[in-house]
């Protein structure tokens, strides 16, 4: 569908791609502006029109290739806690922290996609983010200790608990900051404290005393 586009010089493909990811970044999918697009990129809008088709087909190009941007850089750093399901989450938040740090603008597209998402591309991005949590679950639960759990906690159970409540505080986060999605990245610092006490707070009743 794209072959027009990935058959560029390395040099005009990276340019196409920083423009259109800038002006996603900044402004999201209905507010952003094909025409400032085309002059950041110095092509012009009937030329990127002929690699992507329209608005929509290039704004879901843009957020699968900021994903799989993620999910490359995300590789890069292997889960090294063992065994601890809350030390493995905080330890995937600590990385996520770091790559947020060093890709602000992919990581606001990513933003702007997911936690203000438009509805004519959601079905889109939903399946997209569903594919790229399928790749990043396993590593996260990848030789968990079942075993620190209290006695007549289901082990079962008590990771769909720990996933169910990270969905519900990615959702808070996704009512707080609605509207100003640009504010989420500088507040990632605070948000992961949170996230620290929350963990603390499920730990102290799922775990065995001895493990808390």
């Amino acid at each position: 569908m794209y072959q027009s586009f990935e058959n560029l010089s390395e040099e005009k493909r990276q340019r196409i791609l920083e423009a259109c990811i800038l002006e996603f970044a900044e402004k999201g999918y209905e507010k952003a502006s094909t025409n400032a697009i085309v002059k950041n990129a110095e092509v012009s809008k009937g030329i990127l029109f002929h690699y992507f088709g329209n608005k929509k087909r290039l704004y879901l190009y843009i957020a699968e290739y900021c994903l799989q941007y993620l999910m490359t850089e995300y590789r890069k750093y292997p889960l090294q806690k063992a065994g601890d399901i809350f030390d493995r989450i905080l330890e995937f938040g600590v990385i996520k922290l770091k790559i947020t740090h060093a890709n602000p603008n992919i990581s606001q597209v990513i933003v702007h996609a997911f936690m203000n998402t438009p509805e004519c591309v959601r079905s889109e991005l939903q399946e997209q983010y569903k594919k790229a949590a399928d790749q990043l679950m396993p590593s996260i639960f990848k030789d968990i200790d079942l075993s620190k759990f209290r006695q007549g906690v289901d082990p079962k159970k008590a990771l769909e608990i720990i996933m169910l409540f990270l969905e519900a505080l990615q959702g808070k986060y996704t009512k707080a900051y609605k509207g100003r999605e640009q504010d989420l990245l500088g507040d990632v610092d605070k948000i992961m404290e949170d996230y620290t006490q929350y963990i603390a707070i499920l730990k102290y009743g799922l775990y065995d005393q001895q493990f808390t």
